[in-house]
């Protein structure tokens, strides 16, 4: 007599799984970002770096512009992340200390982060859908973190804060990104760490300057 045939094992539930999937798919999309920049990323390099179908890209994400914006949301969490890490233990009590800090913190994770110096990098050189989203995620970032911790401060009146801040976060990104091709940069020994000591100082002058009240 023949066998009743058995019910196949039932698949292991994938929304079990798919937490775990598309960390997977994410640690990818970022790992081929820092090593081969955007014009290395897409659907099908990912899906292999992951390890996965890349239907399942598709399911998850809806494609590439879906799968950017979730690598943005992540990236933008890490940023949030290392700007905290750095946060001083009392609460600035004027504005330009909250910039003084943030500036501070932002050389130290342009020198020492490979994905935030390669960020900064593609911005001047890339305006590719991977890269805008990268971008996207630093000015949010930047943007939670300086209404975070600045409660009621208010730079002084008559300061252009936007214009300031925008000048002294890419001044710093220049000097950082210049320091990687160049061992002298404006007249500065880049390989001298009294030469980071020495910029160190000089933006916390300059900012002081710029947000002395009146």
């Amino acid at each position: 007599m023949a066998t009743q045939d058995k019910d196949p094992v039932p698949a292991k539930d994938r929304s079990r799984d798919r937490p775990a999937t598309e960390r997977r798919i994410l640690d990818a999309a970022q790992s081929i970002l820092t090593k081969d920049g955007p014009s290395g990323f897409g659907i099908n390099a990912v899906a292999r770096a992951a390890n996965v179908d890349k239907q399942l890209i598709y399911r998850y994400y809806g494609g590439l512009d879906g799968l950017l914006a979730a690598l943005g949301e992540r990236l933008a969490l890490w940023w949030q992340d290392r700007l905290l890490e750095g946060a001083p233990s009392t609460p600035p009590q004027t504005y330009g200390d909250l910039i003084e800090g943030l500036a501070l913190r932002l050389l130290y994770i342009m020198r020492s982060e490979p994905l935030a110096l390669q960020s900064a990098l593609w911005e001047l050189s890339d305006s590719s859908g991977p890269v805008a989203a990268l971008s996207a995620s630093r000015s949010r970032a930047l943007g939670a973190w300086i209404a975070r911790a600045r409660g009621d401060l208010l730079p002084p009146d008559g300061v252009d804060a936007p214009a300031i801040n925008a000048m002294i976060i890419s001044a710093i990104g220049y000097f950082v990104l210049a320091s990687r091709t160049s061992a002298n940069v404006i007249g500065l020994a880049t390989q001298d760490e009294a030469t980071w000591t020495r910029l160190e100082a000089a933006i916390c002058v300059l900012i002081r300057g710029a947000y002395r009240s009146a």
